[in-house]
């Protein structure tokens, strides 16, 4: 999608953000949304930062407010994966523990045959052929 030049400056920059991740078909409301998302985020940032200065007893936010906020903002909202070690540790006690048996029976269970389809349904009749003297 080509970027007209009557939109906002940061609705270009999400334009362009998008085009050197080699994204080149969305719908426009994709761009309206990542404008959401980020004011979202900027403004809980600044917010967060500037209870952190208040709390230090500072007049002005600066560069380590921020570094606090988005620290904090990132341990609440988004997880990372645990560490390698412990989930090799978790994989092995869980191998520890055996397998069950195979049970003799493998597949489906099966009410009795009189009630399946897989049973025959018809009786053949006995034809008895007569015996001429």
């Amino acid at each position: 999608m080509a970027a007209p030049k009557n939109i906002p400056k940061d609705a270009q920059v999400m334009i362009q953000i998008l085009k050197d991740m080699g994204i080149t078909e969305y719908e426009p409301r994709v761009i309206n949304q990542m404008l959401e998302f980020t004011y979202r985020y900027v403004t809980t940032i600044i917010e967060d930062a500037k209870i952190y200065a208040t709390h230090a007893k500072k007049s002005t936010v600066d560069a380590d407010d921020i570094k606090l906020a988005i620290q904090c903002r990132m341990d609440q909202s988004f997880t990372s994966p645990p560490p390698r070690d412990f989930l090799l540790e978790v994989a092995r006690q869980k191998n520890l523990t055996p397998l069950p048996l195979i049970k003799p029976y493998t597949g489906p269970r099966l009410p009795p045959d009189r009630y399946c389809l897989t049973a025959p349904n018809y009786r053949l009749k006995t034809v008895q052929k007569k015996v001429y003297i």
